[in-house]
């Protein structure tokens, strides 16, 4: 099978052989695959600087097997695009989420456009905490995890802002007394749900409900990219 011409991220590249490259792409229609690239760890390869993440591109390969062969490569626009500090470590978020959560070979054009998006705002250096917890709750939602943030587990009662709940995964949102453990407020959920994600308390407990609802995706198996974050000093920098 030989595919021509489409649009895609390297979202991570691994050594093979002394010359070549295995790159793990994703792809606007085809979704995730394997692509060796040939040559592309030779010093002198134009493929070198373009299998990087978080460029756009335009690939062409073929190939019958899960490992296709890369023929064509080259950047879609004019311009590289760098990612620095907090923000890179982000994109390698990201880019991790997306391995993890998504299978080989299953189109997610909707999953494609959120990660386009996301990688705008942080080429943009917008805030970092809203960007990720936006990217994160619409990828569970695209993943069919999505969380009714304006009902309780009766689907017809409206949260309410006063109260506390707790999430049943296969019931929904339960009104609990204020004092119980691994409660959410009401007033979150409704403000999450909005898109309202300004207030640091509010994101606080929109990072908890998105690790709280990756985790079954996620497996005990720790995100290494979250390691590349750090310890940080009392003004929040990285050490």
């Amino acid at each position: 099978m030989r595919v021509e011409l489409q649009p895609a991220y390297v979202l991570h590249a691994r050594p093979y052989s002394d010359s070549s490259l295995i790159l793990d792409c994703f792809t606007e229609e085809f979704g995730r695959l394997s692509l060796l690239a040939k040559g592309a760890r030779n010093p002198k390869s134009r493929q070198r600087q373009l299998c990087q993440p978080f460029q756009p591109l335009i690939l062409s390969w073929q190939g019958k097997s899960d490992l296709k062969t890369l023929t064509h490569i080259e950047l879609q626009g004019s311009n590289y695009q760098f990612l620095q500090g907090d923000y890179l470590y982000s994109g390698f978020y990201l880019n991790e989420l997306l391995i993890r959560t998504l299978s080989v070979g299953d189109s997610a054009p909707g999953v494609y456009q959120l990660y386009r998006t996301a990688l705008g705002e942080l080429l943009q250096q917008a805030p970092l905490e809203p960007a990720l917890r936006r990217f994160e709750l619409a990828l569970l939602a695209e993943a069919g995890y999505a969380v009714d943030l304006q009902r309780e587990a009766d689907h017809q009662t409206p949260l309410r802002s006063q109260a506390c709940y707790h999430w049943y995964p296969e019931a929904g949102w339960v009104a609990v007394p204020g004092d119980a453990t691994g409660t959410f407020e009401g007033a979150h959920l409704l403000a999450i749900g909005r898109d309202e994600l300004d207030n640091s308390d509010v994101l606080k407990s929109a990072k908890r409900l998105s690790r709280m609802l990756l985790k079954p995706l996620l497996g005990d198996k720790p995100l290494r990219s979250r390691e590349l974050f750090g310890p940080r000093n009392h003004k929040g920098e990285l050490q």
